[in-house]
This record gives C-alpha cells, structure tokens and sequence, in this order.
C-alpha cells in the first residue's frame, strides 16, 4: 500500500516520501481503517520535525489523526467491519492504519470524512479547554490567536454555553472573528486596561492561550479574582514573566492542556455526553469545520504547502483505497 514516509526528523517537506509499504493487520483490540481523509494540524509538522508529545519510530508513517472505514478487526473488537470511524493515532497519511478501537469513534451518518476526520482533534480539544476553563453562564472568557480553528470552535461552544468572547488577536485578523465574538487588537496600547473594559470592569474568568510569551504577561492585570489560565499552544518560543505575587494576590491558576491527558481523565459518561454534544452541534451546523482543500497521497507537497501558508479550513490528505 502507499504511505508517506519519513525516516529521520526534520521539516515534512523535506523527509516525507511516498513510498509502498506493507499493508497492516490489525493485532488483538486493533481495528484496521481504510482512510478516506486525514487532516494537516500543526501537529502533525510537529511530529515529523520530533517536536511533538508523540515521538516518531523509524521508518515512521506521518499523520496523526483521520477517518475511514473499518475493512477489518483484531480479536476482542466488537467494533463491526463497514462503520465509519474518526481515529487519533499515528499513522494516519496511509492508505491503511491499524489503530487501537478505542482510540476509535463512530461518524454518525450524514457527516461527510473531510467533517469526521476533525473531530478527534480540534472539537475535542475545544470541550477540553473550556471544561478546564470552568467558566459559568455570562462569564467572560479570553481567547488568544482568536482567529485559529480551535479558538473558532471554542467560541461557538462558548456560545451554546452562555458564555461571553473576548478575542485577542492581530490587527488585520479582526474583521475575521465571529459576530458574537469582541476583538481587541494584540498591540492594542494598554491592552490588559481594553480587555478588562469590555468586560464592564469585571474581568475574564479564563484566558485560553496558546500563544504564550510577552503577550500573556501583559494580560495578567485584565484577569478577575480566581482565574484560570489555560496553555495549549506554543507559538511565542520567548517566556513567560510573571511575579509570585501576581498569582497569589489574584488567586490564579495557571495549568496546561494536553489532549490526550484530558481524554484519559474522563469516565465513559462523561466520553459519552462530550460525543453526542459534539456530534450534535457539527450535525447542526453550530462548529466551524471548514475545508480549504482536498489532495492526494501522491500531491501531498501542494497541501504541505497550503496548510503551511494558512488560510481558512483545513487541507486533507485523500486517498482512494489501498492499491
């Protein structure tokens, strides 16, 4: 079958080939998924330069996460063969993975690969973020690069929840942030004093961030009493400055966020109640899941170069079935 490999860390477009390789079996507790569509994240360009959580075995089959049908399962798997399934697992940028049925989930019908294959990721993360944010109804929730793909989907959530956007951002990405959302530029001077005026003098209950650096230790003064910062990003390498007395006297907590840290701590309830709500708003059309372009295995170079110039929705990596 065909897959893009990589045999040493580095920058994708440069060690990632397709290759044949051979085809998978799916081992005891294993499901073997046919992909149909894998999304480009930033995570992935992570995993190939061994930046990221999950460190790649060499030769190493990029992609992180997809979905596809299940052509068949290892012993124990009462999962049936045809069900459609979104999947994080590496491996993903294949035309066959073997993945683990519990890091496995079904594509209710009517949801199209490209739609299912972002669910693993993005949506998931989103839930994560603000069931760590424990924000109440009308409270005030800061989201720095407001304009990213999580940053939208944790709006639209945050909505559906009561709760009320202030979204940090570049200048010129304003204009892009959803109507519900309030924008306030990144430079903005004095813009901790900005923030904390849109909230009427209240302040935010939880500053998402995933940029970090300078820009967080600006914002610490636009922070109520007993807030809480979340870190899931890393885009600023530069520190972050912050007294002792800043998170003492303002009660703060301060933690980061890893997906799979988060799936492992929820009961199956819970697993439950998160699933069927986010299948609920993506059915309802309530969750920003665009896609920007669709490629082949074989043109994988062009979506490389798409997902790293930006824009919106997500490049997929298609593939046809197994050759």
């Amino acid at each position: 079958m065909k897959a893009l490999v990589f045999e040493q860390m580095g920058e994708a477009r440069d060690v990632l080939a397709l290759r044949e390789v051979p085809r998978p079996a799916a081992a005891a507790g294993q499901v073997l998924v046919e992909v149909e569509a894998s999304p480009v994240h930033p995570a992935d360009f992570g995993f190939v330069r061994g930046m990221y959580r999950v460190k790649p075995s060499f030769p190493q089959v990029a992609g992180l996460s997809g979905a596809g049908r299940v052509v068949g399962v290892g012993a124990g798997v009462a999962l049936a063969v045809g069900t459609r399934v979104a999947f994080r697992w590496p491996g993903a940028w294949a035309e066959l993975v073997s993945v683990p049925v519990e890091r496995c989930v079904a594509i209710p019908d009517g949801v199209s690969s490209e739609v299912g294959a972002q669910f693993v990721v993005n949506p998931i993360t989103a839930w994560g973020l603000l069931e760590t944010a424990r924000a109440r109804p009308g409270d005030w929730l800061g989201l720095t690069a407001a304009t990213s793909s999580v940053a939208a989907i944790v709006s639209a959530l945050a909505e559906e929840r009561g709760l009320r956007v202030a979204g940090i951002a570049r200048a010129g990405s304003l204009p892009e942030l959803a109507a519900h959302v309030q924008g306030v530029a990144e430079n903005e001077p004095e813009l901790a004093e900005r923030v904390r005026a849109l909230t009427g003098g209240v302040g935010l209950s939880a500053l998402l961030d995933c940029v970090g650096g300078p820009l967080v230790s600006t914002l610490f003064p636009a922070l109520r009493q007993g807030a809480t910062i979340v870190a899931y990003g890393t885009l600023s390498p530069e520190p972050m400055l912050v007294k002792n007395a800043t998170l003492v006297y303002g009660n703060l907590t301060w933690q980061g966020f890893g997906i799979d840290r988060f799936s492992s701590g929820l009961s199956e309830p819970e697993v439950t109640q998160m699933t069927r709500a986010l299948w609920s708003s993506i059915q309802r059309g309530r969750l920003p899941l665009p896609v920007q372009a669709r490629v082949a295995l074989p043109d994988f170079a062009e979506g490389l170069s798409l997902a790293m110039a930006g824009g919106p929705g997500k490049v997929i990596i298609g593939t046809d079935g197994p050759g």
